[in-house]
């Protein structure tokens, strides 16, 4: 803990409704580009993908609610939960004043991450069961409806846009924190973006090669899809190293730095790609070995990047010195007037200096880092 930012404390839940997410994000948008734009071979995938997304989006609520202190509440993200009461006691369902009283009792937070979010997981959630069901019966009236009236195609349009925001709204959340690696870059929601695309996409193609009833061509499509998904992944990658600056060798000084840097990178995008594009085994394993590799990056980005920032701020002092020792060897054991810090409040003058505090006029005042206690 330090003067600017507490230590966060999200664990195996959070990590799991973000990787959850992103995989039914990504294989709904693939489902819904096959519908929309696809050959009428491949229909056969698209419901594969929307048989992904729904399962995944259940799991995401259920671990965003077990996660709250009071998981019992966590319909009080929707509704106001004394309107609801009111209505409860003036006797709804069965009377027509409690209805009325009942429409008022939603709540739309434009302002609030959490009512914006809760919201696009609903709503997700409505697309993909609709088109889960349709997908069950592809002769039926409702797949016909999805698929071939404009509005079933902008309801799979819809469903596409909240299932991307879903993905990529994690990452922008992480950046609007204060908490070191997260907050000095913009390139996590991206990040997560094109992430959800390659997981989802490694997720279908473990579904379609466990039924065995896709031909070849479909498989092909999926294979060269993927391909794209991880070059573009890995630029995104890329960037989002080279836009840490200064902050990615203490990022690396830390065991999930490690983790987050490298593990990545090789597993989950290196190691796949090259199994996508280099001979050695037998096609159908080989792609099946590089969908596994590509889902376990998917985790091991969200496990490393939600697990860093923590062990950034308990080793703190410790990366301190590192990092200034490492930028200049001939200072030996730094004096704390010599070492460098990774965030913007270390940059702040002494005695109320440009920063981020208004209230810091006290001469005897001196700011923490986010990741660093003051010497």
């Amino acid at each position: 803990m330090d003067l600017f930012v507490a230590d966060p404390d999200w664990h195996w839940w959070i990590i799991l409704y973000f990787f959850c997410g992103g995989i039914a994000a990504g294989a709904y948008f693939v489902a819904t580009l096959i519908d929309l734009v696809g050959h009428e071979r491949e229909r056969e995938l698209s419901r594969v993908g929307y048989w992904i997304a729904f399962p995944l989006v259940l799991l995401c609520g259920l671990f965003l609610t077990v996660d709250l202190t009071r998981p019992e509440r966590f319909w009080h993200m929707l509704f106001k939960s004394e309107i609801v009461h009111r209505g409860l006691e003036q006797g709804w369902p069965s009377s027509a004043q409690s209805w009325r009283t009942m429409s008022h009792a939603l709540i739309w937070k434009y302002w609030s991450p959490m009512s914006v979010g809760a919201w696009a997981l609903l709503i997700f959630g409505l697309c993909s069961f609709l088109s889960l069901l349709g997908s069950l019966w592809p002769d039926g009236k409702l797949a016909y409806f999805l698929r071939h009236s404009v509005v079933g195609k902008c309801f799979h349009l819809l469903g596409s846009a909240v299932g991307f925001f879903i993905a990529a709204y994690t990452g922008a959340l992480l950046t609007a924190t204060n908490q070191p690696l997260w907050s000095d870059t913009v390139w996590l929601a991206p990040l997560f973006l094109t992430s959800a695309t390659t997981t989802g996409l490694a997720t279908m193609m473990l579904l379609v090669r466990a039924r065995r009833t896709m031909p070849p061509v479909s498989w092909e499509s999926l294979q060269h899809a993927e391909v794209w998904a991880l070059v573009l992944e890995l630029i995104v990658f890329g960037i989002f190293l080279v836009s840490l600056g200064g902050l990615l060798l203490p990022v690396l000084q830390t065991g999930h730095g490690k983790l987050l840097v490298i593990g990545t990178l090789v597993l989950g995008l290196l190691l796949p790609l090259a199994l996508h594009v280099i001979g050695g085994l037998r096609p159908q394993p080989r792609t099946m070995l590089a969908a596994i590799c590509s889902l376990a990056g998917g985790l091991v980005l969200r496990y490393a990047l939600l697990t860093s920032p923590p062990e950034m701020l308990a080793r703190g002092p410790q990366l301190r010195a590192q990092d200034a020792v490492l930028q200049n060897p001939r200072i030996g054991t730094p004096e704390p007037g010599l070492v460098s810090g990774f965030s913007p409040e270390d940059g702040r003058a002494r005695g109320g200096g440009p920063g981020a505090d208004p209230g810091n006029k006290t001469a005897n005042l001196e700011p923490r880092s986010k990741v660093f206690d003051a010497p």
